[in-house]
């Protein structure tokens, strides 16, 4: 895969777009798992896929243990935490952007 592609496809995770619209609107010529790859790899997570990874893991909270609840609200708060990072990140881009459109 291309270095530049890969980069793109992890900027654009970083800014909360879906691996699969990522996929289809961007890079219809990879495979949609060489994409998923590339973007966990990075550490990157879509916002959909966190959104998943949380409801996962609240649906599970019931189930467990004093001892494994914990550390999955540990695991939720890093979830939780890591949208907000990239929500600010946003913010700051689109407040940016909005700078040079009013100029």
């Amino acid at each position: 895969m291309d270095k530049r592609d890969s980069d793109k496809m992890i900027q654009l995770a970083r800014e909360g777009k879906g691996i699969s619209k990522i996929w289809e609107d961007d890079f219809p010529n990879y495979d949609y798992w060489d994409i998923y790859i590339e973007v966990n790899t990075a550490g990157e997570k879509s916002s959909v896929g966190i959104k998943r990874m949380i409801t996962n893991r609240l649906n599970k909270l019931p189930s467990l243990g004093k001892k494994e609840q914990q550390d999955l609200v540990n695991e939720i708060n890093e979830l939780v935490w890591h949208l907000y990072v990239r929500y600010k990140e946003s913010q700051q881009k689109l407040d940016k952007i909005r700078g040079i459109i009013t100029k």
